[in-house]
């Protein structure tokens, strides 16, 4: 037990937070932390400029502080370094227990602790801090040697009161704040001071050290428990897995030394270095849950001065041990020669993280250096765990070092060490912004809940469309179906105490039966292949009153390119508008009567010449395709009083049945305009039963819709107006060139995407992958894009799960769910961030129909 007999040590009684990030400690120093800027992840980040706008807070913070700092050639760095700050970077990824956002009803957050209970989450910030010093005006080297020696100005004890540090606290703040830096909330601050423990509340509970590792627990009962059993001589392999020492894991405490990269090339992939251990192991990571980094800011002139001094004494005596077979200074000579490169980059060096000390706390047992992450040094500390352990903590005056680090700022900057995963609309964080909405499951390399909110448009006046794009086969219908039972759950806005109503839309004949699971929650089912329904798609029936010119437009429109034929001028359409409108002011509630209507008087003599003589052939060819052709009677009602779609509360289906209405691409037959109308018309039934309700509607398919320019324009009026008609219009396809083409961009404000085929690409052919990335303004260099592209599976032999595609993946033995799958979710931000999607097995066999 490192030459101690304690088996549980305390930890973590170094400090106290004050308030606003003011942290004092109990030798009397104060530090002032801040929380950095968390976007753009560096992890997800698509492409350069993203990683250089996540650096650039820290490049901003260092630069600030090298210039206030006041050095002279003429003293040694030992002297100045007495004039230089402290810094202190402390990234906390606590995994803690899920819990479902307060901005959900409570009956939901209760569904949610049963259908998500023993998930966990993570806790990720990263907070940024300085020691203060006393007094707001420039004191010379002896007042600053002193202050470093004994305090001054304090009680009787020598505790310096929180008052004499003001004025620099207020400068440190300004500093950082310009950075785009926050105060730390309470409970970051309670975590911070604690990261170690998973409790949802976070106190000071102790650590049992181990020569290799240690181990920390959830509550003092578990800690209790585990230093009974350690003093009975029981093996730490042992005890872990007894029911008492609940919520214990083990923690390997690794310092980092130097990298191969020393800020010469940002541009690098393993200038991230950071963002890799801190990622979840699910998104290639280490799952770390804290990274300390601690040093002084040395200005980059006196780093670049001080090199020009060192490095040909240390190469000097590098060479002579080569020749006498010792490499005692080799890296640090080459650690030098690289740095002298960086600091003649440019006019204005950059400032230099000296007596740099930097520890990660990674929750496994870690037995050798090369499982760690890290292009670079890594001591494993055999003994000295709780050495470095301690060095990690706020507060703490241990400083164990045995890998010293001098880093130019690139390196922390472009490390991604402030970055984190947030998605959607809501991350459980209880942010005054968050609106409600649907969980899509937890972000890949941070672990935080992502939240997909049907009201955004309403809020935020955004463009209105989410678009889900994703191969056949890929998972697109059962995750929106999952969505969307949840977003019908949600209450709505302007009717406390009544739930938003929703349609789901799947026009694929023959396709899964999600009758079961939408009446399950007490919805409504519409099959288009039951006789019943004739007419239930018919314009007059679908679109509200208050759109009688949209309503007129889609009645005209559908008759001509049904039975017009090549007739295309406008007398021509002018004649038809006159004689559905005639039919509609006389009390018609279908097109199909309002014709006859109009046919009818016409033929007596009474419609007083208003109806155009060309009503006999359209009657008679439009009666003569209803009698023939199914599909045609679902848009064509006849008879007054048929089935309409309900304006309900909740979810609701409208599918396809056994009737096949998918329509032959090119096709300008008859039968493929008809069933291409169908189609369109199922979207626009959806949209008007939940216009002006805070409602959504799902259409599967949705590249059905287009085909022609009406096909287009229906698409485009509802990206310019659902916002204003208060619902959510989301389109589900595989074709995604084709919404490309039809230039659709500006209506949609948010993606989910799915794996997308990249067949042909190589051969210079472009891909619905590379048309993805279009379509959301993401460049085809990026990582999004190559996952897209990522089989199911390594290879065919041995059916082992591919981590890095985008599929849900099985184990090949058990068959079981081993990861749901990852869609990249893109919000108003812009930025991909790739989320596991988590559906309950309940829900899940539910909707599937395997619960049946």
């Amino acid at each position: 037990m490192q030459g101690s007999k304690e088996v549980i040590k305390s930890s973590g009684t170094y400090a106290w937070h004050e308030g606003d990030g003011l942290c004092r400690t109990i030798y009397g120093e104060a530090w002032q932390y801040m929380v950095l800027p968390s976007q753009p992840s560096v992890h997800d980040a698509a492409g350069w400029s993203d990683r250089e706008r996540a650096a650039q807070p820290i490049k901003t913070i260092m630069t600030r502080v090298a210039e206030m700092t006041e050095y002279s050639p003429l003293m040694s760095r030992k002297l100045n370094k007495a004039m230089y700050r402290e810094m202190h970077i402390l990234a906390v990824s606590t995994p803690v227990a899920f819990h479902s956002s307060l901005t959900l009803p409570g009956p939901i957050r209760d569904r949610m602790a049963v259908d998500y209970a023993g998930w966990s989450v993570h806790d990720r910030f990263t907070l940024v801090g300085f020691r203060l010093v006393q007094g707001g005006s420039k004191r010379s080297l002896t007042e600053r040697l002193a202050e470093l020696v004994s305090p001054s100005d304090g009680e009787a004890d020598g505790f310096v009161p929180s008052d004499n540090f003001e004025t620099d606290r207020r400068r440190m703040r300004s500093i950082m704040a310009d950075a785009g830096c926050v105060p730390p909330t309470d409970r970051q601050m309670a975590r911070a001071l604690s990261f170690w423990v998973t409790h949802d509340r976070p106190e000071l509970i102790p650590v049992m050290v181990e020569p290799t590792h240690m181990h920390t627990f959830s509550d003092w009962g578990a800690c209790r428990a585990a230093e009974r059993y350690k003093k009975t001589g029981v093996d730490c392999a042992t005890w872990t897995r007894r029911r008492e020492v609940r919520g214990n894991y083990p923690l390997t405490i690794c310092t980092l030394g130097v990298t191969g990269w020393q800020g010469e090339n940002e541009s690098q992939v393993k200038s991230d270095w950071a963002s890799d251990l801190l990622a979840s192991p699910q998104a290639g990571g280490m799952g770390a849950i804290a990274l300390s980094v601690r040093g002084l800011v040395e200005p980059g002139e006196a780093s670049r001065e001080q090199i020009d001094k060192d490095t040909d004494k240390v190469l000097d005596k590098a060479y002579q041990q080569m020749a006498e077979n010792h490499k005692t200074n080799l890296k640090l000579a080459g650690e030098l020669q690289n740095a002298s490169d960086v600091y003649e980059m440019g006019d204005k060096p950059w400032p230099t993280l000296i007596d740099g000390h930097v520890h990660v706390a990674i929750p496994d047992v870690i037995d050798h250096a090369g499982a760690v992450v890290y292009p670079g040094k890594v001591e494993l500390n055999p003994k000295r765990q709780d050495a470095a352990f301690r060095d990690m903590q706020i507060g703490s005056n241990i400083a164990y070092n045995p890998s010293p680090v001098i880093w130019p700022a690139p390196i922390l900057a472009y490390s991604g060490i402030g970055s984190k995963s947030v998605a959607g609309e809501d991350s459980g964080l209880d942010r005054p912004s968050d609106l409600p909405g649907a969980m899509l499951g937890l972000c890949e390399a941070d672990r935080l809940p992502v939240y997909i909110s049907p009201f955004l448009a309403r809020e935020r006046h955004t463009p209105p469309i989410l678009m889900g794009v994703g191969d056949t086969g890929a998972g697109k219908t059962t995750l929106f179906l999952y969505l969307a039972a949840q977003w019908a759950r949600l209450e709505d806005p302007d009717h406390p105490g009544h739930t938003i109503p929703g349609w789901f839309v799947d026009p694929k004949p023959n396709s899964d039966d999600f009758g079961p699971f939408v009446k399950s929650m007490h919805g409504k089912v519409y099959s288009l292949d039951d006789p019943n329904v004739e007419g239930i798609l018919d314009a007059v029936r679908c679109m509200p009153e208050t759109q009688r010119d949209e309503m007129l437009d889609t009645m005209v429109e559908m008759i001509w390119s049904c039975v017009g034929g090549h007739q295309d001028d406008k007398s021509y359409q002018s004649a038809l508008m006159a004689i559905v409108g005639y039919g509609l002011d006389r009390g018609a509630d279908c097109t199909g009567e309002a014709v006859s209507i109009a046919w009818r008087d016409h033929k007596a003599g009474t419609d007083g010449g208003v109806i155009d003589p060309i009503v006999d052939r359209i009657h008679h060819d439009l009666e003569q395709l209803a009698d023939v052709y199914q599909p045609f009677r679902l848009v064509y009602g006849r008879r007054h009083g048929g089935v309409r779609l309900a304006k309900t509360e909740g979810l609701s289906l409208l599918r396809a049945g056994t009737l096949s209405i998918a329509p032959q691409v090119g096709s300008q037959a008859v039968t493929s305009v008809v069933q291409r109308w169908v189609v369109r018309m199922m979207a626009l039934g959806a949209a008007g039963a939940v216009m002006g309700r805070n409602g959504f509607e799902v259409v599967d398919e949705a590249h059905l819709i287009l085909g022609d320019d009406f096909g287009k324009g229906i698409v485009e009026r509802q990206g310019r107006l659902a916002r204003a008609q208060n619902y959510l219009p989301v389109y589900l396809s595989q074709k995604i060139d084709e919404f490309e083409a039809a230039n659709l961009t500006e209506f949609i404000g948010r993606g989910i995407v799915l794996p997308v085929s990249a067949k042909n690409e190589d051969s210079g052919i472009r891909s619905q992958a590379q048309a993805a990335c279009s379509l959301f303004d993401i460049p085809d260099t990026s990582v999004m894009h190559e996952r897209m592209k990522e089989t199911k599976e390594l290879d065919e032999d041995s059916h082992r799960p591919n981590w890095r595609s985008l599929y849900a993946l099985t184990d090949p033995k058990t068959k079981r769910v081993v990861r749901g799958s990852v869609p990249y979710y893109i919000g108003l931000s812009g930025n991909a961030v790739p989320v596991e999607a988590r559906i309950p097995d309940g829900q899940l066999a539910l909707i599937t129909g395997k619960a049946r």
